[in-house]
């Protein structure tokens, strides 16, 4: 039987679903706020350091592209089925360079993960070890990501950019099924996207709790306003509306059990935020995000949709073009 032509034609430019994305902004918030705070929750937890775990996975996504390079396809119980995994030869200056960190600060991080004996040496071979840390396997996050590109799908359906609704167990079925090519573009496009923060910030923990109090005052805000007049609002606008509308904000203590960072370190880095104007404090002791926030973080924030849209368009189009004509 002769192999059927695929119809590139039905395939989604990454700008569309970026504007489809600002333009409905506050009607993914909720749900991408969570994404990327699961994300940062599941990593912390790791090693306790952002950075280290973010070190590591940046030698994993650099196996992935030599395997993606080389024609090696792995889908994900093939590619976990061992809890070790080569890696390829690495530099400290260059990861320095890439976490925009000192090179004696990446050292170190390097050490601490060879100490830990996450990494190892055999003769001209390097290892990462998975069992050696606490390693949570993607499972819940593929179907963080399947469900929130299922939801914008439909509203790409709705604006006639597809041809067709993608559902979730499909998103989370292609994922799955070629795991080592997809979860490189998921790396490629969260590390450059956590490094931009990191740098923003000048330490990426902020960042974990900075977003904890957006987690919280974005539920805090659906739940009290109507549905539809918030789903009505751009994001610039979006912005100010979830700041001006908020409901209670979070203290030291519950900032502190929810991220699982020491309230002693909670309590240094929203200093900073405070400093930076990025939050605000009420009689309570409760914290919200500051009516400064957006003149902060929008522009940066608009520069990451770039990111985030080819990741979210590169997985449509493996589902999408596979539509014969």
């Amino acid at each position: 039987m002769s192999k059927k032509d695929i119809n590139i034609s039905k395939r989604i430019q990454s700008k569309d679903v970026c504007k489809c994305l600002l333009d409905n902004y506050s009607f993914f918030s909720s749900d991408w706020i969570y994404h990327q705070w699961n994300w940062l929750h599941q990593n912390y937890s790791a090693f306790n350091d952002l950075i280290k775990y973010l070190v590591a996975i940046s030698l994993v996504r650099n196996t992935l592209r030599f395997y993606d390079q080389n024609g090696f396809k792995y889908n994900y119980e093939q590619y976990y089925a061992r809890n070790e995994i080569q890696i390829g030869e690495f530099n400290i200056s260059k990861l320095a360079k890439e976490f925009e960190l000192p090179k004696e600060t990446m050292r170190r991080k390097i050490l601490e993960l060879e100490k830990a004996k996450v990494i190892r040496k055999e003769g001209k071979k390097i290892i990462l070890n998975r069992s050696n840390y606490n390693l949570i396997k993607p499972i819940n996050q593929i179907r963080i990501t399947s469900k929130y590109i299922a939801k914008l799908s439909e509203l790409l359906f709705k604006q006639k950019l597809i041809h067709k609704v993608i559902t979730e167990e499909e998103v989370k079925t292609k994922i799955q099924n070629e795991f080592s090519k997809t979860w490189l573009w998921f790396y490629e496009f969260q590390l450059p996207l956590m490094i931009s923060w990191k740098k923003f910030f000048e330490d990426i923990h902020i960042l974990y709790i900075w977003g904890t109090l957006g987690l919280n005052q974005i539920y805090n805000q659906k739940n009290k306003s109507n549905l539809e007049e918030i789903e009505s609002i751009v994001f610039d606008e979006y912005l100010t509306t979830l700041l001006t509308d908020s409901g209670a904000g979070l203290n030291i203590m519950s900032i502190s059990e929810m991220t699982k960072i020491p309230r002693a370190t909670v309590i240094r880095k929203m200093k900073y935020l405070e400093n930076e104007k990025l939050v605000k404090v009420n009689k309570k002791k409760q914290y919200y995000l500051s009516d400064f926030t957006p003149f902060k973080v929008s522009p940066l924030i608009k520069k990451h949709f770039k990111l985030k849209s080819d990741f979210i368009a590169k997985i449509m189009n493996l589902i999408l073009v596979e539509e014969v004509s």
